[in-house]
């Protein structure tokens, strides 16, 4: 029987752990998580069998998933490095940044102990245990990064979170974080900003809610995520998104610029090249 121990019962943690229970139903889920109210709802609903604290749990398990915020992902990786791990334990994290996560890692690996970076490209505005599925991870791509895992540790993980039928990609830790400054955190500047925006122009206007029509809460609904999560992820991720936020600033500098002059083609062009581009992503 295989012991997981899942630290971060949110919605990517309990969504891993709908996944364990279905794929694996004689394995041994332990949740540690600080939120009694999430703990207990896992418990209730039978997604794990145990709450445990994070050091207890980890030397029982075979498997430890770490799916709290980057900062608490690093932290928790240099008390792994000092604890007597089971002989074989696979220690993997869903953190959405990699750099970080694999120099924490390095102390943990330099024991010999096998670690795997991960992360599921998937998941929801909502936040909590109660807003975990399989099916808001089904057929998404999950990052992998290597790290001293081996192929049948990976195969055993894989297993484990077959219900969600990922599409696994490869990638090193650099490379992962600048892709998802790009797609992912990018976003949610965005998403952050115009509504901060809208908020503070229309903030005298008592019916501007009635005005949002459904692109504005389409383009905004991100925004609604867990800000803990994501001042982590600004910070673990810092020079990336500095990059992608200034690439994004010259693109606004060009439209703005064709606003200004009145030129109709440059505008045009504009938008038809982000027409083009998205049409690729159907």
């Amino acid at each position: 029987m295989t012991t997981v121990l899942i630290s971060g019962l949110g919605l990517i943690g309990s969504s891993l752990a709908r996944m364990i229970r279905k794929s694996t139903p004689d394995a041994t889920v332990l949740g540690s998580d600080p939120d009694s109210d999430t703990s207990q709802f896992m418990l209730d609903h039978q997604l794990m069998h145990h709450r445990i604290d994070f050091e207890t749990g980890a030397v029982q398990a075979d498997v430890i998933i770490l799916a709290g915020p980057v900062s608490v992902i690093t932290t928790q990786l240099a008390t792994l490095a000092r604890l007597n791990l089971k002989p074989g334990v696979l220690v993997t994290d869903v953190g959405s940044t990699k750099a970080a996560v694999l120099a924490a890692a390095q102390p943990l690996m330099d024991r010999h102990v096998a670690f795997l970076g991960g992360h599921p490209m998937a998941g929801s505005h909502k936040t909590g245990s109660a807003a975990g599925a399989i099916q808001l991870f089904m057929h998404a791509s999950y990052f992998l990064v290597p790290g001293t895992a081996t192929e049948a540790q990976l195969d055993i993980l894989k297993g484990l979170l077959a219900p969600a039928q990922f599409h696994y990609i490869e990638l090193s830790a650099d490379r992962h974080d600048q892709l998802v400054s790009t797609t992912s955190h990018l976003p949610h500047v965005v998403a952050a900003t115009l509504m901060n925006t809208a908020q503070q122009q229309l903030a005298g206007e008592p019916n501007w809610h009635a005005g949002a029509a459904g692109g504005f809460r389409d383009t905004t609904r991100i925004s609604a995520a867990d800000p803990t999560m994501w001042t982590a992820i600004m910070t673990s991720n810092r020079e990336a998104i500095l990059g992608e936020l200034t690439a994004f600033e010259a693109q606004l500098a060009t439209l703005r610029q064709a606003i200004e002059s009145g030129d109709q083609a440059a505008i045009h062009a504009f938008f038809d090249q982000a027409q083009r581009a998205r049409q690729t992503l159907n």
